[in-house]
């Protein structure tokens, strides 16, 4: 079997099907479940673009174009609530498609199914949101007291 990166597989053929690793582009890929057709980058990436990049320790990244700037863009994650600015050199390729996890279906990203993901992700980033906020007020309202560990004595008795 001949192994090649990434960058490799899209000189040579102009496109690969690669396993995603990580959790980061949740709920539309999964943990190595996942498998994502990547075409090579030919022209500047639009917004909600997904673009494969890989940073300056040799990561590989797999993250959605939030804005396109001057020579960059801002991306992140679907499942992430941080942007990194991603300097247009170190974008390799975008995806065009994807298997659903658990079944044999290509989704292509210019399908009525893949449309309607992207037109609920901003609603699903602010119900994200607002989880978050509800669990960060219950911390501060109702604070967590430290357990016991089994065998333990309460307070005051020895």
């Amino acid at each position: 079997m001949i192994r090649r990166t990434i960058e490799e597989e899209l000189a040579l053929n102009g496109h690969g099907l690669f396993h995603t690793v990580g959790n980061s582009m949740e709920p539309l890929l999964h943990n190595r479940k996942s498998i994502v057709a990547i075409e090579a980058k030919r022209a500047p990436l639009k917004k909600d673009d997904v673009a494969l990049y890989r940073r300056p320790n040799g990561e590989y990244v797999l993250h959605r174009v939030m804005k396109v700037l001057n020579g960059a863009y801002l991306i992140r994650g679907d499942n992430c609530s941080w942007q990194e600015k991603v300097p247009e050199e170190w974008v390799i390729g975008v995806m065009t498609g994807y298997f659903e996890k658990g079944k044999d279906e290509y989704v292509s990203c210019e399908s009525g199914r893949y449309r309607r993901y992207l037109n609920t992700l901003e609603m699903r980033r602010g119900i994200r949101r607002l989880r978050m906020l509800l669990k960060r007020i219950k911390r501060k309202l109702f604070p967590q007291r430290p357990r016991k560990r089994p065998g333990e004595l309460p307070d005051g008795e020895r």
